[in-house]
């Protein structure tokens, strides 16, 4: 065996013989977290993927250095829609063994795929806004984009299960068992799954196999007689603190947020580093260049075609990190507007680049604008009207500029006006007061602060 310590090699004895290091504790270690794995490796043959991914998770506490179980996990993870932890475990399974390992394979065949990473990706953000209506109460909106989720990722167990939670909660058992026999025949003794599955009412699922059913009796029983049992009683008020924070948000919020990012903050900029460093090295290549060296001209050449073709490859990776980084800027915004805090919600919308957005991506974008700048500038109007009448005039200029920013027909452009003309009268800038009235003269001949403007005119003409 290999010693923990110092790396020297020797098959006999439970002491290193060139360190001297007790390797005793660190065998039986290795060992169990060995038969673990073989463990996981019959749990997954039998389509227990939540038995097989505890086993893993426990054989890596073992030994954190066992590439197969650390690989055999984010299999499982990508079968049951958690790309973001099958990523994360093929990077650290990578970064421990760089040349000969299976992972570089999985990473490469999802680099490929980049449209179905874009939708898991879409999958999780759909997830998350669901979770968001649901403790809303908006139980509607949270299904649509739980049926979209699972459209985009077809592997996504907790979407799935969500839904089950949905259909329980809103009392369709029917729809609910279609659900959860889903998740059941991919994962046979998944927890939540088999919870469900008693709340349901304990009806088996016909479309499991025969072995699977018996294997799910010790918490499924059959009661056919009993289709319909009655459900604990609902009460809105208290969802979002026990069913979805104990059943879901635990259970998966860690995947989710590592799903949204792993590719901007792991790969995407890993890629880049990896050209950035060929570039540069091609670059000190091609410019060193004479006609003294030993590298004929065919060779320069070559080099140079590798350059622009890394140098383009780059820009394309780089253009997509950015493409990400906007997509995570948007749904911020689109958080901070269902939050109802509209100029936090102003700040991260302008900080957008639509670049590379797609017509789905555009139209959320033009959608949130659509409703958001209304409430912005109403939003900004409140607080500089507020300002102007505590005579705090600075605050009051800034925020009525920006309300007026933002605005277009609301029936208080007129009053910013008026109040923009007072603020520049106070400050002698008599040329912007004027400009101001006579906005609301020419622009607002039914506005109730027209007499006002008028008379405001007259004493700048005195």
């Amino acid at each position: 065996m290999k010693c923990p310590n110092c790396g020297f090699n020797f098959s006999e004895g439970c002491r290193c013989p060139d360190c001297g290091v007790d390797v005793y504790v660190f065998r039986k270690a290795r060992n169990a977290s060995i038969r673990l794995y073989n463990e996981a490796l019959t749990l997954a043959g039998e389509t227990d993927l939540s038995g097989a991914a505890a086993n893993l998770e426990q054989s890596l506490l073992f030994d954190k250095n066992n590439i197969q179980a650390r690989n055999l996990l984010g299999l499982i993870y990508c079968e049951t829609g958690r790309i973001g932890d099958a990523l994360r475990h093929w990077i650290i399974s990578s970064s421990l063994l760089p040349e000969g390992n299976a992972a570089a394979g999985y990473m490469a065949y999802l680099q490929k795929n980049a449209r179905e990473m874009e939708k898991c990706n879409d999958a999780v953000r759909m997830y998350n806004q669901a979770i968001t209506y649901l403790k809303q109460g908006s139980d509607d909106l949270a299904i649509i984009q739980l049926k979209k989720s699972i459209d985009n990722n077809p592997n996504f167990i907790d979407a799935y299960n969500l839904m089950t939670l949905c259909c329980i909660e809103d009392k369709n058992l029917k729809r609910a068992l279609h659900f959860n026999e889903i998740v059941l025949k991919r994962d046979i003794r998944n927890p939540l799954a088999l919870h469900y599955a008693q709340l349901i009412g304990n009806v088996p699922s016909p479309t499991l196999k025969k072995g699977d059913k018996n294997k799910a009796s010790a918490a499924v029983s059959v009661k056919k007689t009993d289709s319909n049992p009655p459900l604990p009683g609902y009460k809105r008020k208290d969802r979002s603190s026990s069913v979805l924070e104990k059943h879901n948000m635990i259970a998966f919020v860690i995947g989710l947020v590592i799903s949204a990012l792993v590719i901007l903050v792991l790969i995407v900029p890993a890629l880049n580093e990896d050209k950035d460093a060929k570039i540069k090295e091609l670059q000190t290549a091609v410019e060193n260049y004479s006609g003294e060296t030993n590298m004929t001209p065919e060779e320069v050449l070559e080099m140079r075609t590798e350059l622009q073709k890394l140098q383009k490859e780059n820009k394309q990776l780089r253009s997509e990190e950015n493409k990400q980084a906007n997509l995570e800027l948007l749904e911020t915004a689109v958080s901070q507007m269902t939050d109802g805090d509209y100029e936090a919600c102003i700040t991260t919308f302008e900080s957008i680049d639509t670049v590379g957005f797609s017509d789905d991506d555009l139209a959320k974008y033009n959608s949130l604008k659509a409703e958001l700048y209304p409430k912005a500038a109403d939003a900004y109007y409140t607080k500089g009207k507020s300002d102007f009448l505590s005579k705090n005039m600075t605050e009051a200029k800034t925020d009525l500029e920006t309300a007026l920013k933002y605005a277009s027909n609301e029936n208080f452009v007129d009053d910013i006006y008026y109040y923009l003309g007072q603020i520049a009268e106070g400050e002698n800038d008599t040329a912007s007061a004027k400009k101001y009235y006579n906005k609301i003269i020419s622009d607002y001949p039914d506005s109730n602060q027209i007499g006002n403007a008028r008379n405001a005119l007259e004493g700048l003409k005195e």
